[in-house]
């Protein structure tokens, strides 16, 4: 995402009051706009609540290209679960002291010799300096205390060569005899492949870019890579990966670039016009454009005109004064019912069927005659794509900024809403729906642990419960039908057999009988 500068919308300053007089008669080309006295407080006042605006918008660009530690609401989520640390190989700098990761250091050391092609390492080197005084400022300051500027270049330099050289290897078969050997001995290469997708675990974007920028041949396939990750968590042997366009989207790291496609490639959204934006980061209202001029400053699809377009009609004050809206999330959940297993959804005519693709944005509800059908992606769950899923929903709950972007987490909150206990995993197993190395306990531990609870929906999951809240009330009479023949079709079927056999037998002794 390309960062917003604020001083790109700043206002004018308000026009004067006092108008010249003209000492011709010849008009001026330029028309002065006055204000009334009496609403210049008024207007400062508004100007403020802009410039505001324009601060709070410069502060998520920022928020978005930041190295980001781990979100303290899902830490729980992780407990006895390698989520958060990586298991064999840092990158960057938040855990690099840790000493079950020192021999991998030994192993970057030599990456540059494996991708440094066309110049020599030093040239990579140096190319890479002239960014790292402004990639310092993507990490938490904490963390690099004590670590010089030369050594952070060396670091982010070493660390991106082992990065790109093992992409490279992965993606291009003549390049696999370059990976280094502690990468494929033993297993090691999904452990590898895991704490590449570590939220802590990532460096900016803007470093593989300028090192790939400098080597210009032989590059990395990093669309085909993800590609190949994606369908690892898919597992569907039917479909072929699906394309990913990287010039389309400018990822802040890997992590992000992965969310980015299992989303369905699918940017930061804008708002519609029910959907205000998150109050953390714009904590004060719109203001009631009443002067136009301001919004003449502003530039053609520019981040402040196109997240406010949806909100300046919403924004209003009430009879109590609060602000109009959307409701936010956490009061539409208590209006609607807080789970409905798989067995229970087809209790009331409602079936669970996998989507037609392998997007995490493609989940919702179709309406039939009768039936209602939930569909979603399918996922294969082993420790690895467990680990991938719980990063990407902390990326979003950090950076997202509309209810509708998370995406991720919507499509995890669904699976949650389906299990109840073992039997509706092996429905949902039986429907293909979920498949992997994941036994049912460890499946329902995964999706209803103790602080399974703290993942945030957004606004598709919540689209999901307000059909089949409508569904039960507008068709309670075809459903309580439904559910006790659902419940009671072995004893039907056997009363009607039994049904059928005397039917059969007084035939019988009728035929006779006349006989």
């Amino acid at each position: 995402m390309a960062e917003l500068h604020p001083a790109d919308l700043a206002l004018p300053l308000p026009p004067t009051t006092t108008q010249a007089t003209p000492t011709d008669s010849i008009s001026t080309a330029a028309t002065e706009i006055s204000i009334d006295p009496h609403e210049m407080p008024k207007f400062n006042e508004e100007r403020r609540k802009w410039e505001a605006r324009d601060r709070a918008w410069g502060h998520y660009s920022d928020l978005q290209l930041k190295m980001h530690r781990f979100p303290p609401s899902l830490r729980g989520f992780c407990e006895g679960r390698n989520y958060i640390v990586p298991k064999m190989v840092a990158i960057g700098p938040y855990h690099r002291h840790l000493p079950e990761l020192q021999a991998m250091e030994k192993v970057k050391k030599k990456a540059p010799l494996f991708f440094c092609q066309g110049a020599s390492v030093e040239a990579y080197e140096k190319n890479l300096a002239y960014i790292s005084s402004e990639v310092r400022s993507f990490y938490d300051a904490d963390s690099l205390e004590g670590v010089s500027d030369t050594d952070f270049a060396s670091m982010m330099f070493h660390d991106a060569c082992f990065l790109l050289a093992t992409i490279l290897a992965m993606t291009v078969p003549e390049e696999a005899r370059n990976l280094p050997f502690l990468c494929l001995a033993a297993g090691n290469a999904p452990v590898v492949m895991t704490d590449m997708f570590l939220l802590e675990n990532q460096i900016p974007w803007v470093v593989l870019e300028r090192l790939m920028a400098f080597r210009k041949i032989g590059l990395p396939d990093l669309s085909a890579f993800i590609a190949m990750m994606g369908m690892n968590v898919q597992s569907r042997i039917d479909r072929e990966a699906r394309p990913l366009d990287i010039r389309t989207y400018v990822p802040p790291h890997l992590l992000g670039l992965f969310r980015f496609y299992q989303s369905g490639n699918v940017r930061d959204r804008q708002p519609a016009a029910k959907q205000p934006a998150r109050e953390v980061l714009l904590e004060l209202e719109v203001p009631e454009v009443k002067y136009p001029w301001i919004m003449t400053k502003m530039q053609s699809g520019s981040p402040w005109e196109t997240a406010t377009a949806g909100r300046a009609t919403l924004t209003g004050s009430t009879d109590t004064g609060k602000p109009t809206g959307a409701a936010p999330a956490g009061s539409v959940l208590e209006k609607l019912p807080l789970g409905t297993s798989a067995i229970e959804l087809a209790e009331i005519g409602v079936k669970v069927t996998v989507s037609k693709t392998s997007e995490f944005r493609d989940i919702g509800v179709t309406e039939g005659p009768l039936f209602r059908n939930i569909f979603l992606p399918s996922l294969r769950l082993n420790e690895n794509t467990a680990c991938w899923l719980v990063n990407m929903a902390a990326f979003e709950a950090i950076t997202a900024l509309f209810e509708r972007d998370y995406i991720v987490s919507s499509y995890l909150s669904l699976f949650a809403m389906f299990m109840d206990r073992e039997e509706d995993v092996h429905k949902l197993r039986a429907k293909r729906l979920i498949h992997g190395e994941f036994t049912n306990r460890q499946t329902l531990d995964f999706f209803k642990g103790r602080h399974a609870g703290n993942l945030l929906a957004g606004d598709d999951f919540y689209r999901i419960l307000r059909r089949l809240e409508r569904y039960k009330q507008r068709r309670w009479l075809w459903i309580a039908i439904h559910k006790f023949v659902y419940k009671n079709i072995k004893i039907i079927v056997a009363v009607l057999s039994i049904i059928g056999v005397l039917a059969g037998i007084f035939k019988a002794l009728l035929s006779v009988k006349q006989h």
